[in-house]
């Protein structure tokens, strides 16, 4: 679900878009193209800073320029040519333990031949730790945004090769592979823009899902999983602070503060039948309703306050950030009461974004815990520990928690592996059963370590 949003969302801009049947129509506006340098510590407030804001990294330092030559280089086909794909195609990647089928391995192989031009732009792409690519936020809502699918492609491309290297038994290449997926999405990181960090926060499960696949079907060397660790905490450090949705946050109120600026460009977006899948009642209810108001001052007013609220509640840790989903619904609400129709519509847009942030810092925590405790079984005779507090401090700092409620990851041998676990969205522990559409837990598992 999240995937279908990303993609349909990212052509045409981060929110408020128009949908009639398969068009996708944007609203034009002018902006200025003068250069702006905002001093360190000041926040942006007009699309024209925010766009300044999104830093330009040195020449030949841009992972993007790299991304997007891989990107370019990519090539996929049409749904029939690889409906027997896994991850990309129509099959579900294998489960852990499982190995290809030969028709599918020979299709895999076949695939990735074919795409390691992209996968070696990529490679250098994860080299560079700074990323910006070439959009333009000083158009707002306008902002087009076409890379986001394709590095989502990417990212699929990249565990897709990592699945083949590691059946193959080229554990570095494999490895790396893991690496190339988690780069890419970490080349989304300084993006002010929601849409683009659930995007990254997907794009870390799929790493993830990688580097599980991986470790199911090949003995990681030492050096590898260094590497791993190291690239995954500084991504669990980044978002345990929440930089990346602090900036989205930043940049969605940036936006939509200057579209309530602009009555005309709302009267014109909102008398388009479709937009963003609402009833046409409401639609023109909107539609009357900013006929019929003054200046809209109110609603900005109000979306000021709520966004400053929700940024002071976004510095707290998780699990106490998940109280963002409350303080959402409780500001939907109110808007709602107060007849503020815009702000009701701009919150209920933000539902289940925190959920989705607190999943991809699950996802690296049980990265980083499944990376040290191969560590651990390569450093006593082949054997996992009882208990993740074996693993400290050697291999991991501390024992981590899960961001959804506070209490270390659910971890258990079983057979020759382990299951190790978050509880996930729904808050319910279900014994390490995989998510499944809202319920579920969030799994990393071994079933036979090879040896």
């Amino acid at each position: 679900m999240a995937w279908t949003k990303a993609k349909t969302v990212a052509i045409a801009g981060v929110a408020l878009i128009l949908i009639t049947g398969t068009s996708i129509v944007v609203i034009k506006e002018v902006h200025s193209t003068k250069a702006i340098h905002l001093p360190n510590g000041v926040l942006p407030q007009t699309p024209a800073e925010l766009d300044a804001w999104y830093v330009e990294p040195p020449t030949g330092q841009n992972a993007a320029t790299f991304n997007l030559r891989g990107i370019k280089a990519m090539q996929i086909g049409g749904a029939d040519q690889i409906a027997n794909l896994p991850i990309l195609g129509k099959l579900p990647p294998p489960p852990p333990g499982a190995f290809l089928p030969p028709s599918v391995k020979s299709a895999l192989a076949a695939f990735v031949k074919r795409n390691r031009a992209a996968l070696q732009f990529f490679a250098q792409g994860a080299q560079h730790q700074q990323s910006r690519y070439p959009i333009d936020l000083s158009k707002g809502f306008d902002t087009l945004l076409p890379h986001l699918p394709k590095i989502k492609s990417g990212m699929q491309l990249a565990e897709m090769a990592a699945i083949l290297d590691a059946e193959n038994n080229d554990e570095k290449q494999a490895a790396a592979d893991v690496l190339t997926t988690l780069a890419l999405a970490r080349s989304l990181k300084a993006e002010p823009v929601l849409i683009s960090q659930l995007v990254r926060a997907a794009g870390v499960s799929l790493a993830v899902d990688a580097l599980n696949q991986v470790m199911n079907r090949t003995t990681l060397p030492p050096e590898s999983l260094s590497e791993l660790s190291k690239a995954f905490q500084n991504m669990e450090d980044y978002d345990a602070r929440g930089d990346g949705f602090n900036r989205a946050m930043i940049g969605e109120k940036v936006n939509h503060l200057a579209l309530l600026k602009n009555r005309g460009q709302l009267v014109q977006l909102l008398s388009t039948p479709g937009v963003m899948g609402m009833p046409d009642e409401q639609r023109r209810r909107m539609v009357e309703y900013l006929k019929q108001t003054g200046d809209l001052k109110e609603e900005q007013d109000y979306l000021e306050t709520s966004s400053q609220q929700l940024l002071s509640a976004q510095q707290e840790a998780f699990p106490d950030r998940l109280k963002i989903a409350s303080l959402i619904r409780q500001r939907a609400t109110e808007a709602t009461n107060r007849g503020l129709l815009l702000n009701a519509m701009i919150f209920n847009s933000f539902a289940g974004s925190v959920s989705r942030e607190a999943s991809g810092l699950a996802n690296l925590r049980l990265a980083l815990t499944a990376v040290a405790l191969e560590q651990f079984r390569a450093a006593h005779d082949n054997r996992y520990p009882a208990a993740l507090s074996e693993l400290t401090p050697n291999y991991l700092d501390a024992t981590l928690m899960d961001p959804f409620d506070g209490q270390s990851l659910r971890y258990r041998k079983q057979g020759a592996g382990y299951v190790l676990y978050s509880i996930g969205p729904d808050l319910k522990d279900d014994g390490g059963e995989r998510k499944n559409g809202k319920g579920g837990d969030i799994v990393f598992t071994v079933v036979t370590p090879p040896s």
